[in-house]
């Protein structure tokens, strides 16, 4: 999945083109509701396999529109009530995120109630999300009857991702219970609970008694600044006070070496 949900249309037509010309393979691109870009979502539709949707009640209209160049449509859920507004809306699948998972996370049930509930009762494929990172938690989910699954934070501590080397040696020196769901990152995002790391929300903490600016980060030659408590989580570019950032981490974070 590429992510850039704050990405415009000719960044993200960018970011394609460089996909592709990396691989063959299908990928896909996600889009947060908060901050949907319509036009963005034709784009994706006319280049990835895939296009998800999270964090918003599911619309027809978009749904459609990542439908109509033949893109394959999902979104991710947190409840039996939001996966079958998706199935009506017209997703090709849902994906099942329970309160493990790192990040914005949308319901308040674990991975395996929410699973017992949509597995064969959602005429579409289901995805499992949340807290699974290891090949014993994977191959569970799938014996629960998903079809797939999604691994999230232990991806993040590889050396192809973009995450800063302080974010991923936080990772690696975590576990479950160093994580906490909370609003805290909501500077820009009010209410939305995400899981992060409980050091991170301490150090925030402390920053913010001294300064409104966590850190910044220069993308394509322009200098932006990250609040504190903004919902930022610290990247390679990524200058100052890092360890302020949000370091989302689902409670798989245990796995991570």
């Amino acid at each position: 999945m590429l992510a850039l949900p704050t990405a415009s249309p000719t960044v993200l037509q960018a970011a394609l083109d460089a996909t592709s010309a990396l691989t063959e393979a299908p990928f896909g691109v996600n889009f947060l509701m908060p901050m949907v870009n319509p036009v963005a979502v034709e784009v994706a539709a006319g280049h990835a396999k895939v296009v998800e949707f999270f964090y918003g009640a599911p619309e027809p209209e978009l749904v459609q529109m990542a439908k109509a160049s033949g893109a394959v449509a999902g979104w991710q859920v947190g409840s039996m009530a939001e996966a079958e507004e998706a199935v009506i809306a017209g997703c090709d699948y849902v994906v099942a995120q329970g309160v493990e998972a790192g990040g914005h996370v949308r319901g308040s049930m674990s991975l395996w109630s929410l699973l017992e509930q949509l597995i064969g009762h959602v005429d579409v494929a289901v995805i499992a999300a949340g807290g699974l990172g290891t090949k014993t938690a994977v191959a569970a989910a799938l014996a629960a009857g998903a079809d797939g699954v999604r691994v999230g934070t232990r991806f993040v501590a590889t050396h192809e991702a973009n995450a800063h080397p302080d974010y991923i040696d936080a990772l690696v020196s975590s576990t479950a219970a160093d994580t906490v769901l909370t609003t805290a990152f909501g500077v820009g995002w009010p209410d939305a609970p995400h899981r992060v790391l409980q050091a991170a929300v301490d150090r925030a903490t402390d920053v913010a008694r001294k300064t409104e600016t966590a850190a910044t980060i220069t993308i394509d030659g322009v200098e932006r600044q990250l609040p504190v408590f903004g919902p930022s989580s610290p990247t390679k570019e990524s200058v100052g006070n890092v360890d302020a950032l949000a370091h989302y981490a689902g409670q798989s974070v245990d796995a991570v070496t």
